[in-house]
């Protein structure tokens, strides 16, 4: 019995000895109150250097909404819309799931490098490839981030010189430069594209440094990415047409000719009852007849195709066009503020409470 009454006794102090070792740390940073104030006001300071320092960036916006062809039922399909399940079984390999793929993708941002873009001051007018080569903003601690690499590589080009690629030769898209490259992934990782797999609807939005520039460019890219897609729903019936109106020249050309044939022929027995005359005189009226017949076949096949290309160009309707912001996106100096203040208090409290004791700790050790 004395056993169980000694452990009740340790269980019912354990709260007790809890409760006052949070007293004694909220005790102990409450003495050390202005520390931790101090540390809030550098991390304020620092979220605002760090907040004015970056670029400001804007971010444009568009809704499109795809065209598919659905197979099924439409009660089905709308059911299994519900469900977040897509029954969409058309044989396009390339629909509103892979635009993500296709807007990423090196020849796509590959064909974005000669558009003109003009910033609002109108100060600046160039392609899209000078723009973001030679015109970017950055963080002043990125060029000090960037002079020890420099600095080695200035070291390094005086023991092995290497041959400077020519500025004006014409660019490779399989092999880009370095710079190029990098304007290749900062599109790649920028332009995002978020689509709702119950509707199609799909969201392209883009952040750059210029709202004019960015405005410009997302235009560029959905304008791109609708020639894209029609220009792969229309291929197939592009070469229908392409073949059928080769082939309807050549049979055209054919029932002329043997028009002609039974013209001349008519025209030079007219008068001649000869039977033998009069079976050729058949024989090239049914080779006439038989030209036409074949000729109207392939007419009505290439009209039909002309139809098909054209019903399969519209792949989406853009719903919200991407108009010019006016507020910037980024970066959000209250944001930072209130971060980098709520970093600096842990990190003071952290300190405090157990950083210190164990920095004295060490440093006595050292010195034993």
């Amino acid at each position: 019995m004395a056993e169980v009454n000694s452990s009740n006794e340790n269980q019912n102090l354990q709260p007790e000895e809890q409760e006052i070792d949070i007293m004694e740390l909220i005790t102990k940073l409450w003495k050390q109150r202005k520390r931790v104030l101090v540390w809030c006001a550098v991390g304020a300071v620092i979220g605002l250097v760090a907040g004015f320092s970056i670029p400001a960036t804007y971010s444009a916006s568009a809704v499109l909404a795809p065209e598919t062809e659905e197979s099924m039922g439409s009660g089905v399909s709308s059911i299994a819309s519900m469900m977040g399940v897509n029954l969409d079984n058309s044989v396009d390999a390339i629909n509103f799931q892979l635009f993500p793929d296709v807007v990423s993708s090196t020849p796509f941002i590959y064909g974005l490098f000669d558009l003109e873009v003009e910033t609002a001051d109108g100060e600046l007018r160039t392609t899209l490839l000078d723009y973001m080569k030679e015109h970017q903003k950055a963080a002043w601690w990125s060029c000090v981030v960037k002079a020890p690499f420099q600095l080695l590589g200035w070291v390094k080009s005086w023991f092995s010189k290497e041959e400077e690629p020519d500025p004006n030769a014409p660019l490779d898209m399989y092999n880009l430069p370095k710079k190029e490259r990098g304007v290749v992934k900062y599109f790649a990782e920028n332009i995002t594209l978020e689509t709702d797999k119950k509707t199609g609807k799909t969201t392209v939005s883009l952040e750059m440094q210029d709202p004019l520039v960015v405005t410009t460019v997302l235009n560029a890219v959905l304008e791109n990415l609708k020639d894209y897609t029609s220009d792969y729903r229309t291929s197939k019936a592009r070469q229908d047409v392409e073949n059928l109106s080769v082939i309807c020249a050549e049979r055209k050309s054919e029932y002329y000719a043997a028009q002609q044939a039974y013209a001349r022929y008519s025209d030079a027995n007219k008068n001649v009852i000869l039977q033998s005359a009069q079976a050729e005189q058949e024989r090239l009226q049914q080779e006439m007849n038989l030209a036409f017949q074949v000729y109207s076949q392939v007419a009505t096949q290439l009209e039909a195709a002309r139809i098909k290309e054209q019903e399969a160009k519209p792949v989406f309707a853009i719903v919200q066009p991407p108009v010019v912001p006016l507020e910037k996106s980024a970066p959000s100096k209250a944001k930072y503020l209130v971060i980098f203040t709520f970093l600096a208090g842990c990190c003071a409290a952290a300190w405090i409470l157990f950083g210190e004791e164990c920095w004295n700790k060490f440093r006595t050790d050292i010195k034993n």
